[in-house]
């Protein structure tokens, strides 16, 4: 049996219950900022087709909405699917909108530099935010089409609070979206909905470029291109990430039927690239977790998960801590490294199969 999108996403609902909240995160929401939410001054989300509002959008864009037909069912496991890019890519419009807003108004930690500087990264983030609108109208006019129900957005508060650390996560949660796309495309071919692969494939390299971008103005010493495989992701993960870091609480108006995980978090700061022991920690309100039996894995490129035992556990009041070997050298695990507490030692296919068993993650890793 595969360990698909739907069947993962099935399988874990059964063994955790009902998706929950987070109990807590690694790099926590600045919950002072006043949350974000939409509708933006153009009115998206709600953008009519063939509107002037959609013109502008895809003016600003460099490029317009497919406009072939669009298919009027799809597949369960795709629903599921292109709700979650949905929720994701309106997470992404919200970013960017906020981003670009504390740039333009001068906001303390937001100050760029010289104004040419400033014109090239505003030309940029202000493409990729209506690139991010078409993609978020582009899925949810495929759930319309088919007749499934369309997502709308949540309230968002961000991680960060400089312009530095706005473009590492954003540098960070393009990696999570990459990975995640290749199970999206996986999914789309053994469902019976090929005709979606070439079009998350266009959407790969998007995303693809856009993060070269803030690989190379984020850190000048990084190179664009973080790996020659990048690290495969599961739909799990990026919908924890997203509930973990930035949804505010109660604030989303649709649930996807995927799992919501607890947090794992990385508390060894700044990672260098070579082989050490690293903390993580997780909180958990179950007093009969047996920490013997857990394994923490590590999901890097395209190579087999790693499965690595729970060393100096210690568990006080729920809040759980432990160390583990992070290593770097043997497998050379640069770009993004996701890590996921498991009730199981493996051995794991790929990405999916640790999502289906993982009770805590995803810890996110940034190495190079």
């Amino acid at each position: 049996m595969r360990a698909g999108f739907l069947g993962i996403a099935l399988c874990a609902l059964g063994a955790l219950g009902a998706p929950s909240l987070p109990r807590g995160a690694q790099g926590l929401p600045k919950r002072d900022q006043k949350a974000f939410s939409f509708p933006l001054s153009d009115g998206f989300p709600n953008i009519d087709g063939n509107s002037s509002a959609l013109q502008a959008i895809q003016a600003q864009a460099h490029g317009t909405l497919p406009n072939g037909p669009l298919p009027t069912s799809i597949a369960d496991v795709s629903a599921i699917v292109w709700s979650l890019i949905a929720f994701n890519e309106l997470f992404e419009v919200a970013y960017f909108s906020s981003l670009i807003s504390n740039i333009t108004g001068n906001v303390h930690g937001y100050e760029i530099g010289s104004t040419a500087a400033s014109g090239v990264v505003l030309n940029a983030l202000q493409t990729v935010q209506a690139q991010e609108k078409l993609h978020a109208l582009g899925a949810n006019g495929i759930l319309k089409a088919a007749g499934r129900k369309t997502i709308s957005p949540c309230e968002y508060v961000f991680p960060v609070d400089n312009f530095e650390d706005a473009i590492a996560f954003a540098s960070t949660f393009t990696d999570i979206v990459l990975g995640t796309l290749q199970e999206a495309q996986t999914n789309f071919g053994l469902d019976g909905d090929a005709e979606f692969i070439g079009l998350v494939g266009s959407v790969i390299g998007q995303e693809g470029e856009q993060n070269g971008f803030y690989r190379s103005i984020g850190q000048p010493s990084r190179v664009p291109s973080s790996q020659p495989f990048l690290t495969a992701s599961a739909g799990i993960f990026a919908l924890s990430t997203l509930h973990q870091m930035v949804v505010v609480p109660g604030s989303c108006p649709d649930t996807i039927p995927i799992p919501v995980l607890d947090a794992l978090n990385v508390d060894t700061d700044k990672i260098s690239p070579q082989t050490a022991e690293i903390q993580f920690s997780f909180h958990t309100n179950d007093t009969k977790l047996d920490t013997d039996n857990l394994s923490l894995v590590y999901i890097n490129g395209q190579n087999l998960p790693l499965v690595e035992k729970l060393s100096n556990v210690n568990n006080h009041n729920g809040m759980v801590q432990f160390s583990a070997p992070f290593p770097y050298q043997h497998y050379q695990m640069d770009g993004l490294t996701l890590a996921a507490v498991t009730k199981s030692s493996g051995p794991f296919a790929n990405a999916s199969d640790v999502a289906g068993h993982a009770l805590f993650g995803p810890g996110i890793i940034e190495v190079n």
